[in-house]
């Protein structure tokens, strides 16, 4: 049969092609073989890596904010308040029936006429006149309380508040506008520093009149000390026409 033939063929020229394959191989010269070196490595071991994560704490949330209602407060009851009780108004006492008619000190001026007394004597005095000053007439009667006072106004000797009298044997001195009267001022024993001058002398008048203040009238005569240790004395006279 044709297609058996055409196989044994193909058969052939496979073998035949083996066979010079294999002399080829057989006269090449065989390759010295070469040995693999293989490379040293160390190893290192690897560096660890560290991450530190801190944790965030969470953010509280924000409280609401709570407004307080508004306080409502009542409005106070009005309290009836008593009315103040009257302050009762005081009874005037009535004068002395000696001091009805007096001349207060705002009636009358007061002058140093003048001072008498040698000058390291003891006492001196001071002649003093009173002038109604005012538009009415008025009486002078008694005597009054008589001061010594410096230049700056303090007193400086006082016959007491015991020496303004009126006793009623004192005869009375009615005293027109511009009418006067006269008394003489006894001032003795100063142991002191010389006061500054220029003196003065003022008079109180008794039931409380008032008080009158005569100015300077130049450089007063000063007493001299004639008890050491004692207190210097002052005193005055009835008033005279």
């Amino acid at each position: 049969m044709p297609w058996i033939v055409s196989l044994s063929r193909r058969l052939a020229a496979v073998g035949s092609l083996a066979l010079l394959l294999a002399g080829c191989s057989t006269s090449a010269a065989t390759p010295t073989s070469v040995p693999m070196v293989s490379p040293e490595f160390t190893s290192v071991p690897p560096t660890p890596i560290v991450i530190v994560v801190t944790p965030t704490p969470p953010t509280p949330p924000t409280p609401p904010v709570v407004t307080a209602p508004p306080v409502v407060t009542a409005a106070p009851k009005a309290v009836p308040t008593a009315p103040p009780a009257a302050t009762p108004k005081p009874t005037p006492t009535p004068p002395p029936a000696l001091a009805i008619g007096l001349c207060t000190g705002a009636q009358l001026s007061l002058s140093i006429t003048s001072w008498v007394g040698d000058p390291g004597a003891d006492p001196i005095y001071a002649h003093v006149t009173a002038t109604n000053v005012s538009s009415a007439s008025c009486n002078m009667r008694g005597a009054s309380e008589a001061q010594i006072l410096n230049a700056g106004g303090t007193v400086i000797a006082d016959a007491g508040s015991g020496a303004a009298t009126v006793k009623s044997s004192d005869p009375v001195y009615a005293l027109a506008p511009n009418g006067t009267v006269n008394t003489i001022v006894q001032w003795g024993n100063w142991c002191k520093a010389a006061p500054t001058q220029n003196l003065k002398v003022a008079m109180v008048e008794p039931f409380g009149l008032g008080r009158i203040v005569a100015p300077a009238n130049g450089v007063a005569k000063v007493p001299a000390c004639s008890a050491s240790g004692s207190a210097t004395a002052v005193s005055s006279e009835a008033w005279l026409p």
